[in-house]
């Protein structure tokens, strides 16, 4: 008798946590492009979870005669903020980076491209997400 009641126990507390991610309806990611600069596409998205966003950078390198090039997102609340970048080096290389923020005022990104002496070929301009 008492191991049928720990069964039932059991396969109900399943049952619950089993139903609870189809009940919470998931917020979809939200893609953005960053502004290109010369050789380098540059992408991301985020995604409010509930006080916390998860925001992703990418980026690619897209032109033989580039060496490297990075992509940057700040996201800031008052006066803190936090960073998170993305750094690939060589053609045809892509980088991701992710990280979960509590910082959900505004989300700023921008991009860089460099010649291999440490020049820096283009600057992007800095684009408000949120």
């Amino acid at each position: 008798m008492l191991r049928r009641l720990c069964v039932a126990a059991l396969g109900g507390a399943l049952l619950v946590f089993a139903a609870l991610p189809a009940s919470a309806a998931a917020i979809a990611a939200h893609t953005f492009s960053i502004p290109g600069v010369y050789g380098i596409g540059a992408w991301g998205s985020y995604q409010h979870m509930g006080p916390r966003v998860r925001v992703t950078v990418c980026v690619r390198d897209l032109a033989p005669g580039i060496y490297g090039g990075a992509a940057a997102g700040v996201a800031t609340q008052g006066r803190h903020r936090q960073a998170i970048a993305a750094v690939v080096i060589g053609y045809q290389h892509t980088a991701c980076r992710t990280m979960t923020t509590p910082f959900t005022a505004h989300l700023a990104v921008d991009a860089i491209s460099g010649f291999r002496d440490g020049k820096i070929r283009q600057v992007g301009h800095i684009r408000q997400i949120y």
